[in-house]
């Protein structure tokens, strides 16, 4: 009797425990999810696809929010001060996570503890690229130019903070070789003058890069990926081309305001890595060369952390504030 009792006791203390609670109940509304970055973009047509997804296994809508602005950190900061609930989400990459606390002077929030990371998504190669014209057919011809001509070599960018640019000063950090960075409005315009000729090299994303590549308009000489990519199988990688320490991929993964119930975090978490197992999701992010990341909410967390201070550290070294 005893035996019964205490069990019936030990039950009806779980039934209160405010985690499970939180577990059991959760979502009870649409959640809104804030992607940083512009309809349209690479990161808002992936976010709209997990959203769609995972509004469906949560059993809620999920309503996107396209808040724009610093290179992202006009949203991160709104989610950074909503309520931890887990009703408004952010979906944060390795700019909102990782840089722009480092490159802004205005960033209002702390990108590690003002967060918990839920799921990794993917991470997007940057493909290095140059005009057909320069005859570099290696990275090594490039660093070795870069190192015995410095600063005479071109390397454009869609701007200041960038992942493009970026991949610049990490190739400099970690090679001794020294280019002249020369940063456009956008991506789009930065391509037509490499096309030109009127800066030499570049560092793009492979989504953007790859139909000039396959019209031979410009030459890839390697990828910042872990692998090659499926849409470029033939460029090896900067781990290949001997230049392990050049490896980045601009990340993206689902966060939410620091402070949200455990409950809800792993709610979250175990859903979202769900739906990047889906067969049909994993092959869209294929078809734009995005790697996944496999990441659960402890993993990640420790990648974001990994990532911050690896990113703080190489953009103190060159230097480079942005107002």
């Amino acid at each position: 009797m005893m035996n019964r009792r205490a069990t019936f006791l030990s039950l009806g203390a779980m039934a209160l425990s405010p985690g499970l609670r939180a577990q059991a109940d959760y979502p009870q509304r649409p959640i809104t999810l804030v992607v940083p970055f512009s309809a349209g973009s690479v990161v808002d047509v992936q976010s709209r696809l997990v959203a769609r997804e995972l509004s469906v296994r949560l059993g809620q809508s999920i309503i996107i929010d396209n808040r724009v602005g610093v290179s992202g950190s006009i949203g991160a900061e709104y989610v950074a001060r909503a309520a931890p609930d887990g009703y408004t989400l952010l979906i944060g990459t390795q700019g909102t996570q990782g840089t722009n606390s480092a490159l802004y002077k205005t960033i209002r929030y702390d990108p590690v503890k003002d967060f918990v990371a839920i799921h990794a998504l993917a991470g997007n190669p940057n493909v290095l690229v140059v005009n057909p014209a320069r005859k570099f057919r290696s990275v090594s011809d490039l660093i070795e130019y870069g190192r015995k001509n410095p600063g005479k070599l071109n390397f454009g960018s869609g701007g200041n903070g960038t992942s493009g640019h970026l991949c610049l000063e990490l190739l400099q950090t970690m090679t001794g070789a020294r280019f002249t960075h020369v940063p456009y409005k956008t991506t789009s315009a930065a391509i037509v003058d490499l096309i030109a000729g009127n800066v030499d090299a570049m560092f793009d994303f492979v989504q953007t890069s790859r139909a000039h590549i396959r019209e031979q308009k410009i030459s890839a000489i390697a990828v910042t990926s872990p692998s090659r990519v499926r849409a470029l199988p033939e460029v090896p990688t900067m781990i290949e081309s001997g230049y392990a320490a050049v490896e980045a991929l601009s990340w993206g993964g689902v966060f939410a305001p620091a402070n949200t119930p455990a409950a809800v975090v792993r709610r979250l978490s175990d859903e979202v890595g769900r739906v990047m197992g889906m067969p049909e999701v994993q092959a869209a992010f294929d078809a734009v060369s995005s790697v996944r990341l496999d990441m659960a909410h402890e993993a990640f967390q420790a990648f974001v952390i990994s990532e911050a201070s690896k990113w703080t550290e190489i953009i103190r070294r060159f230097g480079a504030k942005i107002e």
